[in-house]
This record gives C-alpha cells, structure tokens and sequence, in this order.
C-alpha cells in the first residue's frame, strides 16, 4: 500500500546496510511502522538525516509492507526541536515505551496527539518530572493496562487523609503511612485529576508506575532505566 504524505514522529532510527537507515515512524493514520530510508548516509543528505532524527516531527510518504516498508519522501514539519540533556533523554524514553507497549500498524491518534503534546511540553518550561509521570500515566490508562486510582480495590472512593498503596492485582488498598508504596490519598486524587503532587509523593508515583509498565515489558524492560538511571526523580526537599 502506497501512502502520500502522512503525518508522522519518528521513535527510532538505526544503520540499515551501508548507507541507509532502518526507522520506526509513529504516523497518525497507520499506527507504527518500519521503515527502510535509503541511500541517506551520504555526505549530501544531511538536511534529510537531520529530519529523520528520532523525536522530529515530518510528513513522510512511503510504501507499506507487512514487515519492513520504505520511505520514499520526507518532509520537516514546525517547529523544529532542538533538545539536549536530561530532556532529550526524557524524550527518548517515552519514544521507547511506544514502541515496547504499542502494537504496530495499529492506527491511534489518540496517541500520535499525546506523543505530539509530550514533544512540545518537553520543549517548555514544565517540571520534567511530572511530564514524564503524566505520560507514563496516560499511556498506561490509554493502552488499559491501569487500575482506577480514584477507587480502592472494594469500590470504595479515596479519602483524602487515609493512606494508600498499589496492589499489583487488585489496585489500591488502604495502608499504614509509613508502609512500602503507601501515599496519602490526596496525591492518588491529585495524579488521577491532572494535577502535580508533591515532590516526595512523584517520586512514589515513578515506582507504581515503573512496576506497572515492567509488568507489560515483560522480560525486557525499557533499556532507557539502565541507561538513565534517576532521570526525571526530583530531589525530595
């Protein structure tokens, strides 16, 4: 299948033979998909490899296969991003953990726009702690992986003064407030509501979810935690 011209963010590039590149595009009509770009490693193509970078925004046409398709034109869209140090790693995390939870050739722009969101936010000036914890969040809830946290494993609704931890089968269950994991409702409600829990409480959260997200990985976690180590954990103040 031949398509023109699709919107499309690129998640991962790799040398492909000797002067071409393997890329993994999440578009906005066709899911995931696997892309061969060829002949781009020349001296001559270095606006065309700066534009298949991963974490670019493009228009790209190419021929869809069921394994590997090609890439037959590319465009850049705006605005360029220009990320360096811990955001740039930020990025690449959350590019990993599309491509090790998605399926492929699945469309979803649902989560081509909150990728797309997470690439502008990352070039702001947020908290890049609470970036990463709410795309993490809203990538689990949107793949349904997620137990509510705005009720407890009985059905009943969170108080705010009583203390929680994640049961890892059955969701939120009441605790001690000095228990592995436990959080005061008020941050489960304030997580679940968008809004920016504590410094102390993001760092719990970054756990729950992390179990989360290696429950679904399976035997190959994101390589981004070995790699990064603390990245986005803010300092308990």
């Amino acid at each position: 299948m031949r398509v023109e011209w699709q919107p499309a963010l690129v998640l991962h590039k790799r040398a492909y033979r000797e002067t071409s590149l393997q890329l993994d595009l999440l578009t906005r009509d066709h899911g995931i998909v696997a892309l061969v770009a060829k002949g781009v490693t020349g001296a001559k193509n270095h606006i065309l490899r700066a534009q298949l970078q991963p974490l670019q925004h493009i228009k790209a046409s190419f021929v869809l296969k069921t394994g590997l398709g090609t890439l037959t034109q590319s465009e850049a869209l705006p605005p360029p991003l220009a990320l360096a140090g811990e955001r740039l790693m930020a990025g690449l995390y959350l590019n990993e953990l599309v491509l090790k939870l998605c399926p492929r050739h699945d469309a979803d722009n649902e989560l081509y726009q909150r990728l797309l969101q997470a690439r502008a936010e990352l070039a702001g000036p947020g908290e890049l702690a609470w970036l990463v914890r709410r795309f993490e969040r809203d990538l689990i809830g949107h793949l349904g992986f997620a137990t509510p946290w705005s009720f407890t494993a009985s059905g009943e609704a969170v108080a705010p003064e009583r203390h929680y931890r994640v049961h890892p089968e059955l969701g939120l269950m009441p605790c001690g407030a000095h228990d592995p994991g436990a959080l005061a409702g008020e941050h489960w409600i304030a997580f679940n509501a968008d809004r920016m829990p504590s410094r102390p409480a993001m760092a719990v959260l970054r756990g729950v979810l992390h179990a989360e997200i290696a429950t679904h990985a399976g035997n190959s976690p994101p390589r981004s935690w070995q790699m990064i180590g603390e990245l986005s954990r803010p300092a308990v103040k």
